[in-house]
């Protein structure tokens, strides 16, 4: 008898209680309140990179890559997409920077420049490009280069990429790309690309 008595005030408990905690939300100020728009505008407001840096100058860095120099100040007025890989003839390097090249030859605007942070494969740069038949974007190996972005941003993964605007100013990066497909890498590259156009 004393189960049943037992199991009915449990379950009366659990009837009375369920509404209040379903509608916990009504104790927020009017404002804080979760409504179907702001449930919206979260999903859609979804950013292809996990970090959006406003306002943080790059470093003033300069690139001596097999087409040439590239300077911050010279370059300022177009977007740079700096991506950091090591082991160029990995698959997972050769497939990301062969989609970087197609990127980059549909967006001139763009800079692309792909750093090798192993200051001794530059000399195998050159015989890379041909075998990969690269001829839109930038290669150099450069570990200096990784390092001043290395120390701003905290990075801890290879392979990485970062966005710099028109101005000088890193505004995107990621370092878990090898946790993403190509196809889906690329995507994220070409929306990153427009938004800061």
């Amino acid at each position: 008898m004393d189960r049943k008595v037992i199991a009915t005030i449990v379950l009366l408990a659990q009837l009375t209680t369920a509404p209040a905690l379903a509608d916990w939300y009504i104790l927020l100020p009017k404002d804080k309140r979760p409504t179907k728009e702001n449930m919206e505008e979260k999903i859609l407001n979804k950013k292809p990179y996990k970090a959006e840096k406003s306002k943080i100058p790059a470093p003033d860095f300069k690139a001596r890559t097999l087409k040439g120099t590239i300077e911050l100040q010279n370059a300022k007025g177009k977007e740079i997409v700096v991506f950091f890989f090591e082991n160029p003839y990995s698959p997972l390097s050769e497939e990301l920077i062969k989609k970087l090249d197609d990127i980059a030859g549909k967006n001139k605007d763009v800079i692309i420049i792909c750093v090798d942070v192993n200051d001794a494969d530059y000399p195998i740069l050159s015989r890379y490009k041909k075998d990969m038949k690269l001829q839109n974007v930038h290669l150099t190996a450069d570990s200096y280069i990784y390092k001043l972005f290395k120390e701003q941003l905290k990075i801890k993964e290879l392979p990485a990429s970062i966005f710099i605007d028109k101005e000088g100013f890193i505004r995107f990066y990621s370092d878990n790309i090898g946790t993403t497909s190509v196809e889906e890498f690329a995507k994220n590259v070409e929306k990153t690309v427009e938004r800061l156009k």
